[in-house]
C-alpha cells in the first residue's frame, strides 16, 4: 500500500495553507449567514464571484501546503499599526456617514440610504392589513404626496356619499395610484375630476383614487369588496395589467388561485449584518450592489421570479416565455368576473379599461415576454367585458406610447396623466354615464325636457 508521507518543513506555510483552504471551503456559507439578509445568495453574478474567491483561496492554500515556501509572519507590533490604522479610518468614516445621512442628505438621499428599521411606521407609505397584504397608510404625507384619513390618495372626503354626488372610484395598481407623480393634484384621478367639472360641467362629480402600487387583480377584488363598497360608488373603473403578468411569472408548481405563488403574508425582511454600518450601506447602494427595501420585500413569495428579482429569471432552468404559457391568465379572468358580480349585486356601474404602456424605455415593459403578457391580459379584459356586457374603454389603443408622456414604461408622467385623464373624461362623457345615472331614477313618464332640467341642475349649467 502506497502511503504519502507529509513532512512539515515550514510551519508558517503549513498553518497559513490550512487556514486558506478552510476559508475557501466555508466562505460561501459565512456570507450567507452574516452578509445576506435572507440567508440565500440568488444572484448568479455574486455566486460566480464567491466561487472564484473560494477557488483562489483553496488553490493558494494547496500551493502553500505542497511547496511550503519561506514566509515571514509579522510580529504583533508590526500588525497592530496597519490594523489600528484601518479600524480608526473606518470608525471616522462611519461617524462621517452617520452625520451626513442624518443632517446633510436630501430627503431622497435619506430615503435611499437609511436602514428601514430606523423609520417610524407612520412614515411608511404602506401598512399591513387584515385581508389585504397592505394598504396605503392613513394620513401619510411626503411632500406633495399624501393619503387622507381613509387611506386614499385624495383630499378628505366623507365615507358616506353626499346626496346628488356622482362618485367614481378608480381601482388598480401603481399606474392608477400614479407612483411616479409626486403631486397629488397632478395624478390621473385628480385631473379626471377636474376635467369632468371644468370641461364637461359635471360639478358634483367626485373621483377617488383607490389605486395601490403592486396590487394585482386578487388585491383589487378584495379592495373592492372590503373597502370600496363602503364608499357607495356609482362607477368603478378597473385598470390593471402589469401586476397580473407578475403574478403569472412564478414557478409553475406554485401557480394557484390563491396567488400564493406571488404573495406571502406581510413579513418584515431580515437585515444583513453589514447593513447596520451606515458607511457600508451607503457605498453598496451607491454602487447598486444593494438597494433600499420595497413593499415587495415584505409580501413576495420565494416562488416569485420577476421584478424586482429579475435575476431569478436568468437561471438556466427558467424561460419566462414558457412560464407564461404554463401559467395562463385563468385567475385574472376569474377575478375580473368576480368584480363584475360584486358590482352588479350592489347596483354599481363597472367599467374596464385596457392597460397601456410604452415599449421605448429601458425597463421590463420593453421586454418581449412582458409585452406578450400585457397583450394576453388585455385580451382577457376585452373578452370578460364582452361576455358580461361590461362597459369597455380600449385605452391601450388610444394612449400615445411616445416617451414624453411616460416616466418609465409602465407609469405616466404628469403630461401623460393629463392625456390619460382627458381620454377617460371624454369616454365617460360620450357614454352618458353621469346623465344616465341621475335621470334613470325618474319615472318613465317624465318628459325629456324635465329630464334635461334635472341633469342641468346636477351639472350647474346655466339656463
Amino acid at each position: 500500500m502506497l502511503m504519502i508521507r507529509f513532512k512539515i518543513l515550514r510551519k508558517e506555510s503549513v498553518y497559513l495553507g490550512f487556514i486558506l483552504i478552510a476559508v475557501g471551503i466555508l466562505f460561501k456559507r459565512f456570507v450567507e449567514l452574516t452578509l445576506v439578509s435572507d440567508k440565500r445568495i440568488e444572484s448568479t453574478t455574486y455566486v460566480a464571484l464567491i466561487y472564484i474567491f473560494q477557488l483562489l483561496a483553496i488553490a493558494s492554500g494547496t500551493f502553500l501546503l505542497i511547496k511550503q515556501p519561506s514566509i515571514r509572519i509579522p510580529s504583533k507590533t508590526e500588525l497592530m499599526l496597519p490594523i489600528g490604522s484601518i479600524l480608526l479610518t473606518f470608525f471616522l468614516l462611519e461617524i462621517g456617514a452617520i452625520l451626513w445621512l442624518n443632517y446633510l442628505a436630501t430627503p431622497d438621499q435619506y430615503d435611499r440610504y437609511v436602514l428601514f428599521t430606523s423609520i417610524d411606521s407612520k412614515d411608511f407609505a404602506w401598512t399591513p392589513h387584515t385581508y389585504l397584504s397592505y394598504v396605503p397608510t392613513p394620513n401619510y404625507r411626503r411632500g406633495r404626496t399624501f393619503h387622507n384619513s381613509l387611506g386614499y390618495r385624495n383630499n378628505e372626503f366623507s365615507l358616506e356619499k353626499p346626496n346628488e354626488v356622482y362618485r367614481i372610484v378608480a381601482l388598480g395598481g401603481s399606474s392608477t395610484y400614479d407612483v411616479r407623480i409626486e403631486d397629488n393634484e397632478k395624478t390621473f384621478t385628480a385631473q379626471l375630476e377636474k376635467l369632468l367639472k371644468e370641461e364637461y360641467g359635471y360639478q358634483n362629480v367626485e373621483v377617488i383614487n383607490a389605486g395601490v402600487p403592486g396590487y394585482n387583480s386578487w388585491e383589487i377584488l378584495t379592495n373592492l369588496e372590503f373597502r370600496v363598497l363602503d364608499l357607495d360608488p356609482d362607477l368603478v373603473i378597473i385598470y390593471e395589467g402589469t401586476n397580473d403578468v407578475h403574478a403569472r411569472l412564478v414557478e409553475p408548481s406554485a401557480y394557484r388561485g390563491d396567488d400564493s405563488g406571488r404573495r406571502q403574508a406581510w413579513q418584515v425582511p431580515p437585515v444583513a449584518l453589514w447593513e447596520h454600518s451606515a458607511l457600508l450601506r451607503i457605498l453598496s447602494r451607491m454602487t447598486n450592489i444593494t438597494r433600499q427595501v420595497s413593499v415587495d420585500d415584505f409580501v413576495s413569495s420565494p416562488t416569485y421570479l420577476s421584478w424586482p428579482y429579475e435575476y431569478r429569471l436568468s437561471r438556466e432552468d427558467v424561460d419566462p416565455t414558457e412560464i407564461l404559457k404554463k401559467n395562463p391568465p385563468i385567475y385574472f379572468r376569474r377575478n375580473l368576473e368576480n368584480m363584475v358580480a360584486i358590482a352588479n349585486e350592489h347596483d354599481i356601474e363597472i367599467m374596464f379599461a385596457t392597460w397601456a404602456y410604452s415599449p421605448y424605455l429601458s425597463d421590463y415593459a420593453s421586454k418581449g415576454y412582458y409585452q406578450q403578457g400585457f397583450a394576453e391580459n388585455n385580451e382577457v379584459v376585452k373578452e370578460v367585458a364582452n361576455s358580461h356586457h361590461v362597459l369597455l374603454f380600449d385605452f391601450a389603443k388610444v394612449m400615445p406610447q411616445d416617451t414624453r408622456y411616460w416616466a418609465d414604461g409602465r407609469h405616466a408622467n404628469e403630461a401623460g396623466a393629463l392625456v390619460k385623464a382627458s381620454l377617460f373624461a371624454e369616454f365617460i362623457h360620450t357614454q352618458g354615464l353621469i346623465e344616465q345615472q341621475f335621470t334613470s331614477t325618474l319615472a318613465p313618464w317624465v318628459s325629456s325636457e324635465l329630464r334635461k332640467e334635472v341633469f342641468d341642475v346636477f351639472t350647474n349649467v346655466d339656463r
